[in-house]
């Protein structure tokens, strides 16, 4: 029988602040002879964020643990010297140039020895800036490995294996996507469809897009930039579009039209059956043809993921053929 989880009900980024701090605070030495196996876990953990800047793991004598400090998360004081600052987020991101507001308050502080970890449970679609300001990511599937390893070496901490069967949860809906019917995908089915995308070397974005129809989780790739504006692929759920972006307000309707007509007329060749939209937009970003349903569906209504990136492999390359082909166009005017 299933039992009730702690973290069920302590599901705000505070809760996870709370765990990663009484985890951190386990990995004092004083604590060894209370719950070894807890201590070790603990140990592990931090040796991963050692491990992760190329550093290291030192001979640990005492940890200090500070919450909300300059508004940082978590912050773990390692021998006096060694700072580990957490900045925790579940479904949410980083906003506001504020990784670098962080290390640059510990730098004033004249604190300079820090690890940075960006802590993130739930997927996310793009880490560059994560990684410009350099902080570290500690993903969801780390730090299962960590506390499975534990508790297969006998941790057996009810607080620890609540939160393990937590994150193991959100793994499964993460994964979703692989077992569910494409009809019964959820939002962290996308995610996880997305991140798997993204693995298997489609190079692009994603996030959730919010507009007035109800929004929907876009991911977007392929950029090339051709005469007076840049052309690109777009997932929108279920659809595929071929989209512009067009500065030059004068210059949309003409571009729209002339990408919609080139698009149209090619796609067939790359056996690819794109539309024209039911009706054109006229912002900056345009969608010029879409493919109602590019994902390979079976007979029991799974993804069938490797015909699925062939289709999308294939869009790639009918891009690439018709953005040359564009350039004839134009150098023939």
């Amino acid at each position: 029988m299933n039992r009730p989880n702690l973290f069920n009900y302590a599901t705000s980024e505070l809760s996870q602040d709370a765990f990663l701090c009484w985890l951190l605070e386990w990995g004092n030495p004083q604590y060894k002879d209370v719950d070894e196996k807890l201590h070790l876990t603990a140990l592990q953990f931090i040796t991963e964020i050692f491990t992760k800047h190329g550093m290291q793991m030192v001979e640990i004598d005492r940890i200090e643990i500070i919450r909300q400090q300059s508004k940082i998360d978590v912050l773990a004081v390692i021998n006096h010297e060694i700072y580990i600052l957490i900045e925790d987020k579940t479904y949410t991101k980083e906003h506001s140039d504020q990784l670098n507001r962080y290390r640059k308050t510990l730098y004033d502080e004249g604190k300079d020895k820090q690890l940075p970890i960006y802590y993130k449970i739930g997927n996310q679609g793009n880490y560059e800036r994560i990684k410009k300001s350099g902080f570290e990511l500690f993903g969801r599937k780390e730090m299962l490995t960590i506390l499975e390893t534990g508790i297969q070496g006998g941790t057996d901490n009810p607080i620890l294996v609540d939160y393990y069967e937590h994150l193991k949860n959100i793994d499964v809906q993460h994964e979703s996507y692989q077992r569910r019917p494409v009809a019964t995908w959820g939002f962290l089915s996308w995610h996880g469809f997305y991140s798997k995308l993204q693995e298997e070397g489609i190079h692009g974005h994603w996030d959730y897009v919010a507009n007035p129809r109800g929004g929907f989780n876009g991911f977007w790739w392929h950029w090339k930039d051709v005469d007076s504006c840049r052309v690109y692929l777009q997932l929108e759920n279920e659809k595929l579009c071929c989209k512009i972006q067009v500065k030059d307000k004068s210059k949309r309707s003409e571009l729209r039209s002339f990408w919609s007509k080139i698009i149209l007329e090619h796609c067939n060749k790359f056996e690819l059956s794109f539309t024209k939209p039911e009706r054109f937009g006229n912002g900056e970003f345009m969608t010029v043809a879409s493919l109602d349903e590019y994902r390979t569906i079976d007979k029991n209504g799974m993804i069938d993921l490797q015909q699925t990136l062939a289709t999308l492999k294939k869009a790639e390359i009918m891009l690439d053929d018709i953005v040359s082909y564009s350039s004839i166009l134009v150098v023939n005017k």
